[in-house]
């Protein structure tokens, strides 16, 4: 009998545990919805509540609310980089930015404000960029590098895929700044993804991504073009990362889709014409 009331007493115990859990994670879970609808909330503001409340709530919540913090830094993105119009700013951080901006750099900055501009900038998940000479923030994916273990297995694959993007922008003042062979490992493991995780509520967003590397793999960029505005012929190291790849239709649309470029572009010698043109503006369009 005292066997059966200790046994009793021990399933009571747990399941008080679990109820008290499950009442902890839904109370975090409206507080942080709470806070998420308020007006002009920053992104800092969710990084502080998420890392206090990281161990309390389960992975599926957890994940809710870094895509939360994600869908806000994007809605305020414009509000952040508006910050960086002062021409003084500009001319400060030219001084000190080299290849990125860390706190480090920052601190050399002489005028207190523009120096708290973009210390808190940072402090709030941006990272500060470049491009025809101007600097303006963008979303530092890295920033996010310690939810992965605290987050779904899609989502962490997902920021993963994002942080290269953010680590290595691929394209920059109108010219691709990676290889041809880095354009096709990349899109390719896009591709995996939403081959991987096609249930995820993240494949949307992915297939964007993907769609940006379509045009990069089709069309290159204006002053990295796929094929030579002379003489029209494909750029050599491009063909041969193309016709090097082992493509597999069934990985996805993006390998299926190279998969018909490849016999176009053979059947035309790897040369642009009307019928190239046709068949890559049809596929993007498409895609």
């Amino acid at each position: 009998m005292k066997r059966i009331l200790a046994v009793v007493g021990i399933i009571l115990i747990f399941g008080v545990i679990v109820v008290s859990n499950r009442l902890q994670e839904n109370r975090v879970i409206v507080e942080f919805n709470t806070l998420v609808a308020k007006d002009n909330v920053t992104p800092a503001e969710l990084i502080g509540y998420i890392d206090e409340n990281i161990n309390v709530v389960s992975k599926q919540q957890i994940s809710q609310m870094v895509l939360g913090l994600e869908a806000v830094q994007k809605a305020s993105l414009t509000q952040w980089q508006q910050r960086f119009e002062k021409n003084e700013l500009q001319i400060e951080i030219a001084k000190v930015y080299r290849n990125g901006l860390s706190k480090t750099d920052v601190a050399t900055i002489q005028a207190a404000e523009l120096k708290e501009i973009v210390l808190t900038t940072l402090d709030n998940g941006y990272k500060v960029e470049t491009a025809e000479g101007f600097y303006f923030p963008v979303i530092d994916y890295a920033f996010y590098q310690k939810y992965h273990n605290a987050v779904t297995p899609d989502l962490a694959a997902y920021l993963e895929i994002m942080a290269v993007e953010s680590n290595e922008t691929p394209i920059k003042d109108a010219a691709l700044m990676i290889g041809w062979d880095e354009i096709v490992r990349r899109a390719l493991r896009q591709e995996q993804f939403i081959k991987q995780y096609n249930t995820s509520p993240l494949v949307g967003a992915m297939q964007q991504v993907l769609k940006r590397y379509v045009s990069f793999a089709l069309f290159g960029a204006n002053n990295t073009p796929l094929f030579c505005y002379n003489s029209r012929q494909m750029e050599p190291e491009a063909k041969r990362v193309y016709l090097e790849e082992s493509w597999n239709k069934d990985n996805g649309s993006f390998s299926a889709l190279m998969v018909e470029y490849l016999e176009v572009l053979k059947k035309n010698d790897y040369r642009l014409n009307s019928e190239v043109d046709v068949f890559r503006k049809k596929i993007i369009n498409a895609f």
